[in-house]
């Protein structure tokens, strides 16, 4: 038997060419794995913002830069005059930001420069060089992941439900929920990830906020629902799940939030930090006003979407 992503391919006594099929079916996956795996990986920078035009390449191989475009080693890469580009590296763990016009070399450890100025150097928090990290040697990946979760069903009636799929820094969460016709009343419901109970309110209205005196507790998963009991008597239910971050990641998160005036480029590689830390709904917040700073950036349009 042998197994990928899921798909099973069998191997019978009784169908030897079914089997030699699914074998040169496999070997051709694993070739195919092999093939885009190290492309994958090679990434060592990452594009965080971008003025002015920028070009990948030279002569007829030459493409225009964009906003979170992964950089392999040899990219070659040339700013124009009046144009900047900020780009971050994991290894080290900074940021570069360098004024056109400018010509260099991405290398596996930072750049060669061929002409222009010396860029300006920025450190990262230690959680934003994690996440940029996990970013690139993912090569977004993780974000496809995302998309295809966010796109499944629950199997509920009542739409709506935040929050879901997602963890939160706030103890006292609120919860809301799509209105159902000719209901005035729903009973919410929360436990624990493992199903013990935590409590139980009867809501007039489609948004409850836990009360300080009833607090989550960080570093714990749950599950609510709210249920509804239409004038015809059926009932209808919606079901959620989300966490509460840990106390210490909830700290040293706020510790590397952008400042006032911070950068387009701080704030990209920070709603990435809140995404690594399954800050979902933040992260997708501070997605949606970078990309309105930024409308041609189609990764940025698309990253606001999910």
């Amino acid at each position: 038997m042998f197994v990928y992503s899921g798909t099973i391919l069998v191997a019978s006594r009784d169908a030897s060419f079914g089997a030699a099929r699914g074998l040169r079916q496999l070997v051709a996956i694993v070739a195919l794995l092999v093939a885009v795996a190290p492309a994958l990986a090679a990434a060592v920078g990452m594009v965080t913002d971008l003025t002015g035009k920028a070009w990948t390449g030279d002569g007829a191989a030459r493409q225009p830069l964009a906003i979170l475009a992964y950089l392999e080693p040899a990219t070659l890469i040339e700013v124009e005059k009046g144009g900047s580009v900020s780009i971050t590296f994991y290894s080290p763990s900074e940021e570069q930001v360098f004024s056109g016009p400018a010509k260099f070399r991405i290398e596996k450890q930072g750049i060669t420069r061929i002409s222009g100025a010396a860029p300006a150097v920025q450190r990262m928090g230690a959680l934003a060089a994690n996440a940029t990290a996990k970013e690139m040697s993912l090569g977004g990946r993780r974000t496809q992941a995302a998309v295809r979760m966010r796109s499944l069903a629950v199997g509920v009636s009542i739409i709506g439900l935040s929050p879901d799929k997602t963890a939160l820094r706030s103890t006292v969460p609120r919860f809301s929920w799509g209105a159902l016709p000719d209901v005035a009343k729903y009973r919410l419901t929360l436990t624990t990830g493992e199903g013990v109970p935590v409590l139980e309110e009867s809501v007039a209205g489609t948004e409850w906020r836990v009360p300080i005196e009833k607090a989550l507790a960080p570093g714990r998963d749950y599950i609510w629902s709210v249920e509804a009991m239409p004038a015809d008597g059926a009932k209808v239910i919606g079901k959620a799940r989300f966490s509460i971050l840990d106390a210490d990641t909830t700290t040293r998160l706020a510790a590397e939030s952008p400042k006032a005036g911070a950068s387009f480029a701080q704030r990209l590689r920070y709603a990435i930090t809140l995404e690594a830390a399954g800050l979902a709904d933040d992260a997708r917040v501070l997605w949606r006003e970078l990309a309105k700073e930024r409308p041609d950036e189609l990764a940025v349009q698309k990253r606001a979407q999910l």
